[in-house]
């Protein structure tokens, strides 16, 4: 008897601990597609550089984009292919056409750091934010130097690489199978020589119609969200440096500007204080000339402060405060890149990371749609146990077997709100689309009317200006021009040349705009 027992509780054990009863324990990666293949494109960016002989002007610029890889390989920012639906293979006690998901373990935080981000112009190991930069030299205050501290150390992204860790230990746990427990059914007794029995057996909850494998699924599609988000950031990050590092250069090149306007206006009321000593010229004229360099000294002076402003504000993106409290170096007056708009919006509308989330919460629902129409078949809890005995006629086996009879609760209502949840994950498809069209259609009509302004200020307006200026300033110097004639050239410079400068700032800022909706890695 003693030996049927034991032959019984092996073949329950076997039975309920086998990998293929039911459900699998996890995803075979040999039978899992892999992540969507990189891909790139230059369609968006042209290579061809501008006409132009003089102005802002567009050059080589292609476009890398973000590309998703195995956990167990980097990370590198390349484009994703956006339709891309990698299928896990159905067990056999379930529909075929499920969609899974991308096996996924779990992640290092060191296996997330980007090998393709913008080269510095040194190698300068960073600090946390906020901590001091190594010493033994620090590398010039340029856009690329910036741009690496910015992604190899912003809190932001460590969040974010914590949140996919999370997600990954989450994936992990939703495809466990339960544990056995130990339960008889029955109680122990205690009534002497002839009424004691004792009772040992366990019970295993059996999975069945692949619930695991979809919970598993679901969650591996909430973890390819925040790798995905992870992107998203990295990108909005750089296009901020990028935003605010021409804001800062556009800053510091208007107080050089103003610098040089002050010292024109000082030498023009030189001038009028010698006309005045040689009664040339009467007191009027002189004041006039001291109203203009006062103006312009007291703009320097704001120009100085809202200088140190965006510098604190480049610092404070970047993630270490105090850093930049020197020049910038960089041009307002180099070649911006040179977007194609068809190019720009079939990126926006397919490989933008914005919408590669969107729909990876489509095929999220729709998993957990199946998820939810398969809970009506109830698992099976099946267990062996043994009772033992003082009294011989009181040994007995038996076999439990438990499982739920779904009358009344067929999980109708949660089928109902996964259906709905599918309709609206694919109407925010479209939003974002749409959302993404239209900041792209402002910031390029911003970006195109400010290149032609500074062209048409920097081949015309300026010089035009300036030999103005010079001619007005010799002929009245000589006696042949009225002083009104000479005070408003001098004025038109002033007026032109600092309009110049907003302009460039408004040419790199819709620049860097655009660069973060298009996801570039190499800017300019």
């Amino acid at each position: 008897m003693s030996r049927w027992c034991c032959t019984l509780l092996s073949i329950a054990v076997a039975t309920a601990m086998a990998s293929g009863c039911a459900q699998p324990g996890g995803i075979p990666r040999d039978t899992i597609s892999h992540h969507p293949s990189t891909e790139v494109s230059q369609q968006a960016v042209a290579a061809v550089p501008r006409n132009r002989s003089s102005g802002p002007s567009s050059t080589d610029s292609p476009i890398v984009q973000t590309s998703h890889t195995d956990s167990a390989e980097t990370i590198h920012h390349t484009r994703m292919t956006p339709n891309t639906v990698v299928e896990a293979e159905p067990s056999q006690s379930e529909p075929p056409a499920l969609p899974a998901a991308v096996e996924a373990p779990e992640l290092e935080l060191a296996e997330l750091r980007l090998v393709r981000g913008v080269a510095p112009d040194e190698d300068t190991t960073a600090a946390a934010p906020g901590s001091e930069l190594p010493t033994g030299g620090r590398s010039k205050l340029t856009l690329s130097y910036l741009s690496r501290l910015a992604t190899e150390n912003h809190p932001i992204l460590r969040r974010d690489q914590a949140r996919i860790a999370s997600a990954a230990g989450q994936a992990l746990q939703a495809g466990l199978y339960p544990n056995p427990v130990f339960d008889t059914n029955n109680p122990q007794i205690f009534a002497g020589p002839l009424g004691t029995a004792f009772n040992v057996g366990f019970q295993q909850e059996i999975v069945v119609k692949g619930k695991l494998r979809l919970d598993r699924a679901a969650a591996l599609r909430a973890q390819q969200q925040a790798e995905l988000a992870y992107i998203l950031d990295r990108y909005t990050l750089l296009a901020e440096v990028r935003n605010q590092f021409y804001q800062t250069l556009a800053a510091q090149f208007r107080v050089d500007v103003l610098t040089q306007l002050l010292s024109i206006t000082e030498a023009s009321m030189k001038t009028g204080e010698e006309r005045v000593k040689a009664t040339i010229a009467d007191r009027q004229e002189l004041l006039l000339l001291e109203i203009d360099y006062n103006r312009v000294k007291a703009g320097l002076e704001n120009a100085i402060k809202i200088l140190e402003g965006e510098r604190k504000q480049l610092a404070a993106i970047v993630g270490y405060p105090g850093l930049v409290d020197a020049r910038v170096i960089g041009s307002l007056t180099a070649d911006p890149p040179q977007f194609n708009e068809e190019a720009m919006e079939q990126f926006l509308t397919s490989e933008n990371a914005l919408v590669q989330i969107a729909k990876l919460e489509v095929d999220r629902n729709k998993i957990l749609l199946k998820r939810a129409e398969v809970e009506p078949y109830p698992n099976v809890t099946i267990g062996p146990a043994y009772q033992y005995g003082l009294n011989k006629t009181q040994e007995q086996y038996w076999v439990t077997v438990v499982f739920p009879i779904p009358v009344s609760n067929r999980n109708q209502g949660n089928i109902s709100s996964a259906r709905a949840d599918i309709r609206d994950a694919v109407e925010t498809i479209s939003t974002v689309q749409l959302d993404l069209l239209r900041r792209m259609a402002d910031a390029l009509s911003t970006h195109r009317g400010a290149l032609e302004q500074a062209d048409k200020y920097k081949t015309r307006i300026i010089p035009e200006a300036r030999e103005t200026l010079r001619l007005a300033k010799s002929a009245y110097d000589a006696g042949v021009l009225e002083f009104s004639v000479y005070l408003q050239a001098q004025r038109t410079l002033m007026e032109a040349t600092q309009d110049y400068v907003n302009i460039l700032e408004k040419v790199w800022t819709s620049a860097s705009d655009l660069s973060g909706l298009m996801q570039m890695d190499e800017f300019p």
